[in-house]
């Protein structure tokens, strides 16, 4: 059965087919092959003395069906064989050379030349020595492990892999010159490896060897003034017969065995036949010679001995069939027509070719030869594309230009070496010529004389061959022209030939189709057509099928359908082909790569099944292919390492990353009194300059702030990602193991193995670690083991969590404390500071001035030590001062007890102080206030409510400068006690003494017992109010600190406190009122320091300016000594005022007066007929102060009985305000009794 030829080009028409056989059984395939790759090289051979070119097409193999094809189109002929075997010996020569001679006598009717090497053997011939059969060994074992693993041996001509032609000829191609001289003298051996052929005797010959010898000499000798070049084929053909006398091999006599015109060539090895190219070339330079002989034999042919050029199915037509007809003369002489034309065309004349197949057009179509026609037409059309496309076609082996041996050498020295782009001398035959010749058809023409060649063959049956090759040639002639549309209508028409094949030919033809369709941009019909070989791989028909093949072919298939191996290149937001054909095809890949037994490829396939099209998939078709899975995954877990095919596919990790679907993944800070703080640096930050504001980025902080996130985590402490995953299939799924992909800091995983219902979501799914080190740690993704199967999910290659911080900061290890409080938890906390920093909290009730302790206790429940506590309020500011009053602790005796080691115990005690101004909610804060205006009832209990922050630290964390906060949280509830109705300041007997008056009420609901002064107490019921004295010694208040500036105004974030305040709080340290619930023995403090004083009160309270003394009738006076003088009499009152060092005052007026006392009151009056002043009342003083004394004297003369009371005051100014300052001297009274 003859064999179709998928790979024929238009071009193949000119080339000369060799065949190439590996022969004998003792040639490796490895070394055939690195044989048959210096030997396709060469297919464009430079003729010696012609300005022609040789074209040659190599075949390992070729059918003699496809051989009987030669008569019909001369470029099927075989025209040449070239054997290639090894042997060591005579008798493994004796083999090789009958195997060689058997396939020979197979191809003896066309060929017309032929070659054996022969390696393993001396040049001459002789058997090689042990060591050099040794070194021989070590050369080819050296050089086969440097070429690599041996490639199969398989048919060119299967359709699959194109044969080479004249189009093939690129970079590897060589056209060498070779020298005429030699070529001339080819009886005599060329090289050393050529052996030296001697002929047995001629009755020795048999017959038929003989007999074809002398057609051969008398053809080449016909017309030696018309073929000059004949004169070197003959007398090469008359070498192979020549006899010579063997001098060196005494087995020479069997080497010209049956070997008319042929030459056999010896070698020790391939690496030593450095000439095997030339030899070759000078093979084919032979078989050219010979093609040009019958070429011109063929022009000059009689008539009467014409004969008549069969198709291989026209022969048993023409049996019997009367050859004396015109109509018989006409088929004979237009067929040879046709045939020279072929003969022209591979000698390289095209020009001359197309005139004799228009020749033989007008020849045959009177007798409607019809087949042969179609032929002449097909070969127009070849030779036209000869010459009109000479540079289109593509070699078939390129070189990489980067990899040139000789540094600055330009691509257009390879560049003349393509086919069309050889020297002027080696053209197509019409270097001559300035333009291509007129009768060559354009492109246009072409086509439609393809056309009608192929409505020609089409008449008959037995020329579906033919008919298939001459669509394809046709279409590979569209694609040079561009001309896709009517390239896909002669592809088509290769679909409608219906010839009886095997299964092997019709996957070759499926796949040529499919490769010719995605030249010409038709992908999807062209992955159709692939996937169509597929099945025939696999076809119930087939005896032998080929799932490994079948498997092959339907991965080639996949870009046509829009199928990715790599779901990174599948495009997002849109429909990215048609998902129900993409289903369908990737289910014959899993099948096809079960079949095979390769299961990991198989789940492979699968995940990319339920990565790329599980949305459009039914609830049937999700639970079978889970179902599949899992069953696969029983034999062989799915993994993330990429799989190799052996057609060098790399098929990627496919992640499971739909199943579950993650909708959101969010980084979960830690508990916020955990969470590290910087340590503010307490260093003055150096001044760096003026700060200048720009809208622009200048760095990268903004993308490190994206990928960034806001928060820090901890060494060795236990980190949250938190996911909420969706579960899309109809059945529970099962996750056996899910956790966390990292990089940068190396993590302690600690998986979940969450199970979802069906079709449920959102749910929670929360991974966590430990961090085993600081730096920047990088969340990559997840993974998951579920199905069977081991997915990596990376952020980056979901759509919907691609722009998420993932990056979190990792720093040192922080050590990790607990606190407790003695006192009761708070049931709801109203956050004041921080809130969230609390870790436990206390409650508490006390009264206004009672104090309380609370006790904390600080634990290291860490493996880093404590080094550093500091505690502080947290609150807000202005409350600052109120509630570290109400709030007050020990630091020193806390740092005393560091470092806490892990594991360790520290307590540390909170006294709180019911703090409160005792003060009615009505009352005006200055002077005194009456009982009329007070209301106990009004007076409310107040809750305050803060936060002790701790702050602390230690080991690596330290270092770094972090550390962490924790508060308690404090709801303290103060209920009044005793309130300050009204208060007094009077002056006291003693100068350097005053009294104070209190008028206390108890807002409580319980007894009091109130003391005051040292021994002085008395009870006090609910709502009752009672007077209490206290006398204290004159105050010096402190002096007040330096005036502000304009400057630290400014700075000051509130404003400054009065100045009066800092008489109250100086007062409150001198007076002491305790007391004590009768009932609950709970006592306390009352506290002055919000009571306002006047500043008439103050003048009583603090030690005076001024001092005084004063004396009567010479006489000392206090206030608890009281003189007696008669009336009538003159007293003389003498004043000595004396001022405090320190202060300074511009004027000054002493002033005294004096008045009768009345009964049981402190009322004086005033009356002249009572009293006669003798003297002045007052005196001016100018600029006094810095210890100035002054003394001022008067008299009076008291005319009635009784006591008088003098009022001595002074009235001074100072210089810096305007305001009067007035001192009272204390009470100096006088009896006056009648004179006896």
């Amino acid at each position: 059965m003859s064999q179709i030829d998928y790979g024929q080009t238009a071009e193949d028409h000119q080339a000369f087919l060799i065949l190439v056989r590996n022969t004998g059984q003792h040639l490796c395939n490895r070394s055939f092959n690195r044989a048959w790759e210096r030997i396709r090289k060469l297919s464009c051979i430079a003729i010696p003395g012609q300005k022609r070119v040789a074209w040659v097409r190599y075949k390992r193999s070729y059918s003699k069906e496809n051989n009987e094809w030669g008569d019909f189109q001369a470029h099927r002929k075989v025209l040449g064989l070239v054997s290639i075997g090894q042997c060591a010996d005579q008798d493994q020569f004796e083999e090789l050379f009958d195997s060689y001679r058997k396939v020979k006598e197979e191809y003896a009717s066309t060929l017309f030349n032929s070659r054996l090497f022969v390696f393993g053997m001396n040049t001459d011939g002789s058997p090689l020595k042990e060591e050099e059969k040794q070194d021989t060994g070590e050369k080819t074992s050296t050089s086969s492990s440097r070429s690599g693993k041996s490639s199969p041996v398989h048919s060119e001509d299967s359709g699959v892999t194109p044969d080479l032609s004249p189009t093939d000829v690129g970079n590897d191609c060589e056209i060498t010159k070779t020298d005429t001289e030699t070529e001339l003298s080819m009886n005599k051996p060329s090289s050393a490896i050529s052996s030296q052929v001697e002929p047995k005797p001629t009755e020795q010959l048999q017959q038929s060897d003989l007999k074809s010898i002398v057609e051969q000499t008398d053809n080449l000798s016909k017309s030696p003034s018309e073929l000059p070049t004949s004169h070197p084929h003959s007398n090469s053909n008359k070498s192979d017969v020549a006899s010579e006398v063997p001098t060196s091999r005494p087995h020479s006599n069997s080497l010209t065995k049956e070997s008319a015109g042929a030459e056999v060539l010896f070698s020790p090895n391939l690496d030593n036949c450095s000439d095997l190219e030339e030899k070759v070339k000078d093979f084919v330079t032979s078989i050219f010679f010979v093609l040009e002989g019958k070429r011109l034999d063929r022009s000059f042919e009689r008539a009467d001995k014409m004969q008549l050029l069969c198709a291989p199915f026209e022969k048993k037509d023409y049996v019997g069939l009367d050859t004396d007809t015109k109509s018989y003369r006409k088929k004979c002489q237009g067929r040879l027509r046709k045939h020279l034309g072929d003969l022209c065309l591979q000698a390289g004349i095209p020009g001359e070719a197309i005139l004799h197949y228009q020749t033989a057009i007008d020849i045959l179509r009177p007798v409607n030869d019809w087949l042969w026609i179609g032929a002449c037409f097909e070969g127009i059309c070849s030779a036209s594309v000869i010459v009109r496309f000479p540079k289109s076609q593509t070699p078939t082996l390129r070189r990489n230009f980067s990899l040139q041996a000789k540094l600055g050498s330009s691509m257009s020295n390879d560049t003349k070496l393509r086919t069309g782009s050889v020297k002027s001398g080696y053209t197509n035959g019409y270097q001559d010529q300035e333009d291509s010749p007129k009768s060559a058809l354009g492109p246009d023409d072409i086509v439609e004389k393809y056309r009608e060649a192929l409505v020609h063959y089409s008449k008959f049956k037995g020329s579906g061959m033919i008919e298939m090759e001459a669509c394809l040639k046709a279409c590979r002639v569209l694609v040079i022209q561009r001309k896709y549309l009517q390239a896909s209508d002669f592809l088509q028409n290769v679909v409608y030939i219906n010839l009886q094949t095997s299964d092997e030919d019709k996957i070759n033809r499926y796949c040529t189709l499919s490769q010719l369709y995605s030249q010409i941009g038709f992908q999807r019909k062209a992955s159709f057509f692939k996937r169509i070989a597929a099945m025939q791989c696999v076809s119930p028909q087939n005896p032998q099928p080929n799932w490994k093949l079948c498997h092959s072919l339907v991965m080639q298939c996949l870009d046509g359908y829009s199928i990715c191996v790599d779901p990174k290149d599948i495009p997002t937001g849109c429909v990215y082909g048609w998902p129900v054909l993409q289903a369908r095809v990737l289910n014959e890949l899993i099948f096809s790569a079960r079949r095979t037994g390769n299961i990991p490829v198989a789940i492979r396939h699968l995940s990319l099944l339920l990565h790329t099209l599980f949305d459009t998939l039914t609830t049937q078709d999700k639970r079978d292919i889970i179902n599949t899975l899992q069953t696969l995954t029983a034999k062989s877990e799915g993994t993330m390492a990429a799989l190799a095919l052996d057609s060098g596919v790399i098929l990627p990790p496919i992640p499971l990353s739909n199943i579950p679907q993650v909708r959101s993944f969010k980084l979960i800070p830690l508990q916020p009194h955990l969470q590290p703080v910087k340590i503010a640096s307490k260093v003055e930050k150096l001044d760096t300059g003026p700060f200048i504001f720009t809208p622009l980025s200048l760095g990268q902080t903004d993308v490190q702030n994206k990928t960034h996130a806001d928060f820090c985590w901890v060494e060795h402490d236990m980190c949250e990602v938190q996911l909420q995953v969706y579960n899309p299939l109809p059945d529970e799924l099962s996750i056996q193991q899910m956790s966390l992909m990292t990089d940068g800091v190396e993590i302690e995983a600690y998986p979940t193995n969450p199970t979802i219902p069906a079709e449920s979501g959102p749910n929670l799914v929360k991974i966590l670690s430990r961090p085993r080190s600081s730096g920047d740690l990088r969340i990559l993704g997840y993974t998951t083991h579920l199905l069977g199967m081991r997915s990596q999910c990376r952020l980056r290659d979901l759509p919907d969590l691609r722009n998420l911080r993932t990056t979190v900061t990792v720093i040192p290890a922080l050590p990790q404390i607990t606190l407790t409080a003695s006192l009761p938890k708070v049931a709801t906390f109203t956050s004041v500071g921080d809130g969230a920093n609390v870790v436990t909290s206390g409650t508490t009730s006390i009264y206004a001035g009672q104090s309380k302790e609370c006790m904390i206790t600080v634990r290291n429940t860490s493996n880093q030590p404590v080094e550093k506590i500091s505690v502080s309020l947290d609150c807000h500011p202005d409350q600052k001062e109120l509630q570290s009053k109400v709030f007050q602790w020990s630091q020193e005796n806390l740092d005393a007890q560091l470092p806490l080691q892990p594991s360790g115990l520290v307590c540390f005690t909170v006294c709180i102080y019911g703090n409160s101004d005792f003060l009615s909610s009505k009352s005006v804060r200055s002077g005194s206030q009456s009982s009329e205006h007070s209301n106990p009832d009004e007076y409310e209990s107040v809750c305050v409510e803060s936060l002790l922050r701790v702050e602390y630290s230690g080991g690596p964390g330290l270092e770094a400068g972090y550390c962490r906060h924790c508060a308690v949280a404090f709801s303290v509830d103060i209920l009044p006690s005793i309130i300050f109705h009204s208060w007094e300041a009077l002056p006291s007997e003693s100068p350097d003494h005053c009294v104070l008056v209190f008028d206390v009420c108890n807002v409580c609901s319980q007894q009091v017992d109130l003391h005051y002064n040292i021994n002085d107490s008395f009870k006090l019921e609910p709502k009752q109010i009672r007077r209490l004295t206290i006398q204290i010694e004159k105050c010096k208040f402190p002096d007040p600190g330096p005036e502000l500036d304009v400057a630290d105004r400014l700075q000051m974030t509130k404003p400054p406190p009065p100045v009066i305040s800092r008489y109250s709080q100086h007062l409150d340290g001198f007076i002491h009122i305790l007391w004590t619930m009768c009932g609950t023995k709970n006592c306390g403090k009352m506290g002055t320091e919000h009571l306002s004083w006047s500043p008439q009160q103050l003048e009583l309270i603090k030690v005076s300016d001024v001092s005084w003394n004063v004396s009567v009738n010479d006489q000392s006076c206090s206030a608890h000594s009281i003189p007696v003088v008669c009336t009538g009499t003159v007293v003389n009152i003498e004043i000595l005022i004396t001022f405090r060092a320190g202060v300074s005052y511009t004027s000054a007026v002493l002033a005294v007066s004096c008045g009768l006392l009345t009964d049981h009151t402190s009322v004086y009056s005033w009356d002249t007929d009572q009293v006669t002043v003798l003297g002045s009342q007052s005196y001016q003083l100018t600029n006094v102060g810095g210890e100035d004394s002054t003394r001022y004297r008067t008299s009076y003369l008291f005319h009635y009985s009784g006591t008088y009371r003098f009022n001595v005051k002074c009235v001074a100014t100072a210089t810096d305000d305007d305001i009067d300052h007035i001192w009272q001297c204390h009470d100096i009274q006088v009896r006056v009794i009648d004179e006896e």
